[in-house]
């Protein structure tokens, strides 16, 4: 069950023209994993209606060290490597602490 002290994940990523779907596969592919790892709430994927290049990533997470293993797992290693010719830029990444929810 979500908590206040889970942390949350947004991250945004916009693929270079023409490699839309690619972008999309390759989270994709890594949500299964991710969902079914220890300390994992929340891993949703979301298309901008504006911009169908940008794909934001929700993550909640019950721990920071959760997350962190997470990051080292194959799964997520095979993701950064499928991106590199992907994304037209860095993606922005940023961990946020729940003030407030319902």
């Amino acid at each position: 069950m979500a908590k206040k002290s889970d942390i949350i994940i947004i991250a945004t990523a916009t693929a270079k023209p023409g490699k839309e779907k690619d972008l999309e596969k390759a989270l994709c592919d890594v949500a299964t994993p991710t969902r079914a790892q220890q300390g994992s709430v929340e891993f949703s994927l979301f298309r901008s209606k504006d911009n169908p290049a940008l794909i934001v990533g929700l993550e909640r997470w019950s721990t920071e060290e959760d997350h962190n293993k997470h990051l080292q797992g194959d799964h997520v290693k095979k993701l950064f490597a499928a991106m590199a010719d992907v994304l037209a830029g860095p993606p922005e990444i940023v961990t946020y602490h729940i003030l407030e929810e319902v």
